[in-house]
C-alpha cells in the first residue's frame, strides 16, 4: 500500500515542479526579450536622432551659421542638416519639461544656442562628417562646441548584440530544459496510468482518444507557466510604476520610455497587458503540447 501511494505524491511533486520550472523559465525568457527590445528601440532612437550637433555662440549672425551649413553640405556624407534657432530651442526645451513648470521659468531664449543638426547617410560616413566638422570649428570663431552621438550608437550596437546573442543561448538552454521536464512529467504520468491504459485499449479505445488526456495535461502546464511568468513580470512593474511616479529619477526614466516609443511601461495599458498574456499562455501551450507529443510517442505503448 505505502508503494501504491508514494507514486500519486511523486506525480505530484513532478507536476508542481514542472509549472514553477516553466514559470520560472518563461519569466527569465521574457525578461532577456525585453532587454533585447528596449536596447533595439534605443539604437532605433540614437540612429534616428541629429548625429552631429554643431552649437554656436548665442550671439552669432544667422548668416554665419548658414555659411557654415552651406560649407559642411556634401551630399555623398550627409543626408540631411537642419537650423536651430534660439526661439526653435526653447520650444523643444519646453516640450521636453513640460511636467517640471519651475525649470521652464527660469530660461529664456537668450540662454540657448543655435545650432545645426546634422544627420550622415550612415554610421560610416558619420566618421568623415565629424572630421570635417571639427576641422570647421578649429577655423570658426563662432562655433562654441560639437556634439556627435557615434559612440553611443556604436556602444548601443555593441549592447544590443551582446543581449541578443545572450537571449538567443539562455532562451535556448531553458527552452531545451522545460522540453523534457514536461516530456519527464508526462513519461511519469502514462508509466502510472499503464493499467488504465492497457484496459482503454482492450475494450478498443482508440488511439487519439488514450493520448489526448495526455496532450491536454502538457498544454496545461505551459499556459499555468505561462500564466505565472506573465503576472510575474507585469504585477511587479506596474506597482514599481504606481509608486515611482512622485519620484524625481522617474521623469528621466518615463522619458526615455517615451522616446524609445514604449508608452505602454509608463502606465497601464490594458491591450498590451492582454497581448502580454496571450503570448506567453500561447507559446506555453504550444512548448506543452510538443513536448507532451514527444512522452506520448516514446513512452504510450499497445
Amino acid at each position: 500500500m505505502k508503494k501504491k501511494e508514494t507514486k500519486p505524491k511523486r506525480s505530484k511533486w513532478f507536476t508542481v515542479s514542472t509549472i514553477f520550472v516553466t514559470a520560472i523559465v518563461f519569466t527569465i525568457s521574457s525578461f532577456f526579450i525585453s532587454l533585447a527590445i528596449i536596447a533595439k528601440k534605443a539604437v532605433n532612437y540614437y540612429e534616428q536622432k541629429a548625429q552631429v550637433i554643431i552649437f554656436f555662440d548665442k550671439e552669432t549672425p544667422e548668416e554665419e551659421i548658414f555659411l557654415v551649413r552651406d560649407k559642411i553640405d556634401n551630399p555623398e556624407l550627409i543626408e540631411s542638416i537642419g537650423y536651430l534657432s534660439q526661439e526653435d530651442a526653447l520650444a523643444i526645451y519646453r516640450e521636453d519639461f513640460a511636467d517640471s513648470p519651475d525649470l521652464i521659468s527660469t530660461i529664456t531664449a537668450d540662454a540657448l544656442p543655435p545650432s545645426l543638426e546634422v544627420r550622415a547617410v550612415s554610421i560610416d560616413a558619420l566618421i568623415d562628417v565629424i572630421e570635417m566638422i571639427n576641422l570647421e570649428k578649429d577655423k570658426n570663431v563662432y562655433i562654441d562646441d560639437v556634439m556627435y552621438f557615434k559612440d553611443v550608437v556604436d556602444n548601443m550596437k555593441t549592447l544590443s548584440g551582446i543581449i541578443n546573442i545572450g537571449t538567443l543561448v539562455i532562451i535556448s538552454a531553458l527552452t531545451i530544459i522545460t522540453f523534457f521536464l514536461i516530456k519527464v512529467t508526462i513519461g511519469l504520468n502514462i508509466k502510472l496510468h499503464q493499467e488504465e491504459i492497457k484496459i482503454m485499449h482492450l475494450v478498443g479505445g482508440s488511439e487519439s482518444f488514450i493520448k489526448t488526456p495526455f496532450l491536454i495535461e502538457g498544454a496545461l502546464y505551459g499556459v499555468i507557466g505561462g500564466f505565472l511568468a506573465s503576472s510575474l513580470i507585469l504585477i511587479p512593474w506596474y506597482l514599481i510604476v504606481y509608486y515611482s511616479q512622485t519620484a524625481d529619477f522617474w521623469y528621466w526614466i518615463s522619458q526615455l520610455f517615451i522616446d524609445f516609443n514604449l508608452p505602454y511601461l509608463n502606465q497601464f495599458d490594458f491591450p498590451f497587458v492582454l497581448l502580454h498574456y496571450l503570448i506567453h499562455i500561447g507559446i506555453g501551450a504550444i512548448l506543452g503540447i510538443l513536448s507532451s507529443s514527444s512522452a506520448v510517442h516514446k513512452y504510450l505503448r499497445k
